[in-house]
């Protein structure tokens, strides 16, 4: 619902604007509910606002009056005022107290001229509170999508990826955790989750790839416990793919190539994901000894109109022959894009075309890491 839609400007008595927060709020300043730009209180989403208190998110100089405000309003009546400590360049209050239930209130949030950007210190503790909130309490869920030989259209092997229920994208989530040390304890949490799959499913043609961060490819204590947990389930590691992600900056790569060595010694095979999309992946190429490589999805993005694009994607497939890895193209869409990947030489691809992530109930996610290293 758009905070511009007339039904919420009745509700309140006076219009809403894009660019304003409306929330309801009970007698302990407890968030019912919640519509509009939740960033106005610090928040990505207005979703995760709900059942958050009210007080604690409006400026210290100012949550005295809120709370003083809340109880001498009459039922109906509304008060309005700047509070200069929440958004550099200040923000605009405005309370009600609801005419017909006197312990609920309406509070509705418009930021104020100049137009300064949120507080990201702020925005970084909640969306990593919010992940820590994810992983222990069981909103961490999988999903799978096909990767397929570009020739006969078989399948490969699933990637597994990360999803967490009550949001519409991981990616915020998983990029606060990598800045605030905290992703190690998803790869954990994801390598196991595949390994036990591979254990329940016995057929040796089914494989799965998993990633895991720059972070937890450059720590040795990580990569022994990784290795420590696939010796535990008993399967070939060879079923078992690790796709390193170029998200997280590899500080280390003397340390990331001896912890690719570490899990290929394993027996595991190991992937360098992403591939083109940082400054740093052909030094990570040159350091790593890796099996595979997977083309970042922007290079395949409008190449088959651009001779630039259609020329990096061969070449690429050609390095990679010479090298002797495999190669996967990523985000393809339409058959022309697979034809496209065929014709330069790239073995797999993975895209919409042969499927969208699929969240699979079939893989147990357990609620902590159990990564004693990082625990």
């Amino acid at each position: 619902m758009s905070v511009s839609d007339p039904d919420l400007a009745s509700l309140t008595g006076f219009a809403l604007a894009a660019g304003d927060l409306l929330v309801e709020a009970d007698g302990f300043a407890s968030i019912l509910s919640a519509v509009g730009e939740a960033y106005l209180l610090h928040h990505p989403t207005c979703d995760r606002l709900i059942g958050k208190n009210l007080i604690e998110l409006i400026s210290e100089a100012e949550r005295g009056r809120l709370r003083e405000d809340l109880w001498s309003l009459a039922p109906g009546r509304r008060l309005c005022w700047e509070d200069q400590g929440g958004l550099e360049g200040g923000r605009r209050i405005l309370v009600q107290r609801n005419p017909s239930d006197p312990d609920r209130f309406r509070i509705i949030l418009s930021r104020t001229p100049p137009l300064i950007p949120v507080n990201g210190d702020r925005i970084e503790d909640i969306l990593a509170e919010r992940f820590r909130d994810a992983v222990t309490g069981g909103e961490l869920s999988i999903a799978r999508q096909p990767v397929v030989d570009t020739r006969t259209g078989a399948i490969s092997h699933f990637e597994i990826l990360a999803r967490f229920e009550a949001e519409r994208s991981p990616a915020d989530l998983i990029a606060a955790a990598e800045r605030s040390g905290q992703i190690c304890q998803l790869d954990y949490i994801m390598v196991r989750a595949a390994a036990d799959r591979l254990a329940t499913v016995g057929d040796p043609a089914f494989r799965l790839a998993v990633n895991i961060s720059g972070d937890s490819i450059q720590r040795p204590d990580v990569t022994d416990e990784l290795c420590a947990l696939i010796r535990g389930y008993r399967i070939d590691p060879g079923r078992l793919i690790v796709e390193i992600t170029e998200s997280s900056r590899i500080a280390d790569i003397d340390a990331a190539a001896r912890g690719v060595r570490r899990l290929r010694q394993a027996g595991l095979s190991v992937s360098l994901d992403d591939f083109g999309s940082g400054a740093a992946s052909f030094g990570y190429l040159r350091a790593l000894d890796v099996d595979s490589l997977k083309f970042d999805g922007s290079f395949l993005d409008g190449s088959g109109s651009s001779v630039r694009g259609l020329a990096l994607i061969r070449h690429l497939a050609r390095m990679c022959e010479e090298l002797g890895v495999a190669s996967v193209g990523e985000r393809v869409e339409t058959e022309a894009d697979r034809a496209l990947l065929m014709d330069a030489g790239v073995r797999y691809a993975q895209g919409y075309l042969f499927g969208r992530p699929v969240i699979d109930r079939a893989f147990r996610v357990g609620g902590r890491s159990g990564l004693s290293a990082v625990a």
